[in-house]
């Protein structure tokens, strides 16, 4: 009946979202410079990660008759003995296109030097390298809010900045294979707040796995922006701008989720299909927007108590190892979650073997940090082992290895993680209940799946009639 009862109050989840206002950061006279170059250059160049390690995904904004796309690659770096990959050109609404490139058939543990091209324009010369084995770090963030403010010509510099100087910030600490968000890259869903997004250096040696969040979906620019492995077509319901996908790196299997959508078949049957192209991999992490457990903000219970309904059987039934969040913008991490209840307390414990459940993690915002006016720190509730509120950037470095996940988390310029906490592994199955499904999950799918139909259809309407007010920015 609690189930029911939450799903009835779907509508919520159309309800306005508490907006603040984006914090004030001043880039330095070498990032002026730097950024002058690289908007007037536009080609606002993104990596993605490819299938798999051997596979990087490419797109770039180019004029509309820029011919053919491609991208030259060697493992010299004067590009000689280079292969060229070409791809698809896709009309923007902008009247120019978005070249999509993917770059296949990469060794392990080798660096790559790379040009991506088109008939009229060519980029500098950029690498990356490819992994071997299953240790690697990845830097998880979320709610970098890039935002575009008519009031403010340099607001996208400034916020381009100090993402920038969060991701050196983590590069410096040792190498950094991936970057992950979990949502809300950009505040309106502009074209140019995701042409700032990518303006860091440290993006053209490593993969961006992007997620759609709320405030993605206020525009259309991410549909052309992203190039994502993997995508999941088959739905019936699916977003206008984005669809599920995922990627394999080391022995870890990522499943992005666009939890814009609310229909638990389409989520299910995604995550049934990776599973059954990738069996054997040990780790199952997950990532989508919407907070969970951990957010503290009163008019959003509803909203997330359905969210909850809809989410918490997928981790269950197949047994999810660590799920990455965003939206609250307070940094949390939960009990190990089974049957949407804590079923094992990992309150004061900076590391747990074979977790009987879940563990959802909530990292902070990069633009706009939230924090208590008294200054406290969240209290650890019924769901949340450790909270943490700051004023400042967090972000967060994840060493995957074989047997575990090691998490440490920072502030920027700060030596010290503010909080660690690892997770082992000792097999595939884990500390995880054999049987995850519950007797009302099919009536629970139905009720999610008319709701995230609805929603799809009065978003698509919404775009339709406010076309002109994000087109072009």
């Amino acid at each position: 009946m609690k189930r029911t009862i939450s799903l009835l109050l779907c509508l919520a989840m159309l309800c306005g979202v508490l907006t603040v206002g984006a914090s004030a950061y001043e880039a330095d006279a070498a990032w002026q410079r730097y950024y002058a170059q690289y908007t007037e250059d536009g080609s606002a160049v993104y990596m993605a990660p490819g299938a798999d390690e051997s596979e990087r995904n490419f797109s770039w904004y180019a004029p509309a008759d820029a011919g053919s796309c491609r991208v030259t690659v060697s493992d010299r770096d004067d590009l000689s003995g280079a292969r060229t990959f070409t791809g698809s050109n896709l009309k923007t609404p902008e009247g120019d296109v978005r070249c999509k490139v993917t770059v296949t058939a990469l060794q392990p543990d080798k660096t790559y030097y790379y040009k991506c091209a088109t008939d009229t324009w060519e980029s500098d010369t950029y690498t990356f390298s490819t992994l071997s084995g299953s240790d690697f770090t990845a830097m998880y963030t979320t709610d970098i809010h890039v935002s575009f403010d008519e009031e403010d010509a340099d607001c996208l510099m400034n916020q381009s900045y100090t993402f920038s100087r969060v991701l050196e910030d983590a590069a410096a600490r040792g190498a950094l294979d991936l970057v992950i968000s979990a949502g809300d890259q950009a505040s309106r869903g502009f074209r140019s707040e995701y042409t700032a997004l990518v303006a860091s250096p440290v993006l053209r040696s490593t993969p961006f796995a992007l997620c759609p969040g709320n405030h993605d979906r206020k525009g259309i620019a991410y549909k052309y922006f992203t190039n994502q492995p993997n995508e999941y077509k088959k739905a019936l319901v699916h977003s206008l701008i984005s669809y599920d996908y995922y990627y394999v790196k080391g022995d870890v299997l990522f499943f992005v989720f666009d939890s814009n959508v609310g229909s638990m078949t389409a989520h299910r049957n995604f995550v049934k299909q990776a599973l059954r192209a990738h069996p054997d991999t040990k780790w199952r992490v997950a990532t989508f927007h919407h907070d969970l457990y951990g957010g503290r903000i009163p008019h959003r219970e509803k909203e997330n108590a359905l969210l909850r309904t809809i989410w918490s059987p997928i981790f269950d039934e197949f047994r999810f190892d660590l799920v990455l969040l965003g939206h609250s913008h307070y940094y949390t991490i939960s009990n190990a979650m089974f049957g949407n209840k804590t079923n094992q307390s990992l309150v004061g414990l900076d590391s747990v073997t074979d977790p009987a459940g879940t563990v959802v993690m909530v990292s902070g915002s990069i633009n706009r940090p939230r924090i208590e006016e008294d200054g406290e720190e969240p209290p650890v509730g019924e769901n949340v082992a450790y909270a943490y509120l700051s004023e400042n950037p967090v972000y967060n470095l994840l060493d995957f290895s074989e047997d575990s996940i090691a998490i440490r988390s920072y502030e920027p310029g700060e030596e010290e993680p503010f909080h660690t906490f690892t997770i082992v592994k000792t097999s595939a199955q884990g500390g995880h209940p054999a049987d995850g499904r519950d007797f009302y999950d099919p009536f629970v799918r139905f009720l999610s799946d008319v709701y995230g139909l609805v929603n799809e259809v009065w978003t698509t309407a919404r775009f339709r009639l406010h076309w002109n007010d994000f087109v072009g920015k």
